[in-house]
């Protein structure tokens, strides 16, 4: 009697060596494990808020920007007024092919029909022979300190007056070199016993208007056919003079940006 074995299924099964493993899996694994911290360490929520802090910024500036721009002030600034109270020549002489001068002037500054303050920064003053032969500047108005605010400051409806002196002797370094031309006629005039001048003058000015803001301004004022009589023939000069009777200096005035104090 014999007996048969029954065949039995083997379910035992090996793990692959590690050499059988896919090269091509191992690198994909490791790239993304590589790649997994910089994707942590990138936040996106952080983007996100500084864009939008960025962009609330720029819109609150050009609001600013824009209501500055449309605010005007309640009036428009009135430049202020000069003239001219007297001009004396006590002395004028050529000699030598240079001429030599003296100028004396009172000039007043007014600030009348005005509801804004003045303040004139500085004043620059040129005496021509005829409109346009400079012969000499001065400049009395200017900042002593860089810092102070005030130089010459006009309340409203108020006037101030000042004095100017030039002189030429035809030598001086920080006086404009008067041209043979210019001496020639001016020694002429003074053969026919009359001669003219006129006064220029560079205001650099601000307007001090309501709410703080100011604006700023340069004025031209000029006068014009301003007569010398003397002695006919006297080269020497000694006797010339004449007054004037208040006579407004007229001339080009520019207006700057308004900002504020």
């Amino acid at each position: 009697m014999s007996f048969s074995t029954p065949p039995v299924e083997s379910r035992i099964q090996f793990s692959p060596l590690p050499h059988d493993i896919d090269e091509h899996d191992l690198e994909i694994n490791d790239r993304h494990r590589m790649m997994e911290p910089c994707e942590e360490r990138f936040d996106w929520d952080a983007v996100v808020i500084l864009l939008r802090l960025t962009m609330i910024t720029m819109l609150l500036i050009g609001l600013a920007l824009h209501q500055r721009q449309v605010y005007q002030p309640t009036f428009d600034p009135i430049p202020p007024k000069f003239f001219l109270d007297s001009f004396h020549v006590p002395h004028l002489q050529v000699s030598d092919g240079e001429v030599s001068s003296t100028w004396d002037m009172a000039v007043t500054i007014c600030n009348g029909m005005n509801y804004s303050k003045i303040n004139i920064l500085k004043l620059e003053a040129k005496i021509s022979y005829e409109e346009n032969e400079t012969l000499a500047v001065i400049t009395p108005i200017t900042p002593q300190y860089m810092l102070r605010r005030e130089v010459l400051l006009l309340e409203k409806e108020a006037t101030k007056k000042v004095h100017l002196k030039l002189s030429t002797t035809g030598w001086e370094k920080n006086q404009p070199i008067v041209d043979d031309t210019v001496v020639q006629a001016i020694a002429e005039d003074m053969q026919r016993g009359i001669t003219r001048f006129s006064l220029h003058m560079i205001i650099i000015g601000e307007a001090w208007l309501d709410d703080g803001l100011v604006e700023n301004f340069i004025m031209y004022p000029k006068c014009s056919n301003l007569v010398v009589k003397f002695a006919a023939g006297d080269l020497l000069g000694k006797t010339t003079t004449t007054i004037i009777d208040h006579k407004e200096c007229v001339g080009l005035i520019q207006w700057g940006p308004m900002k504020n104090t």
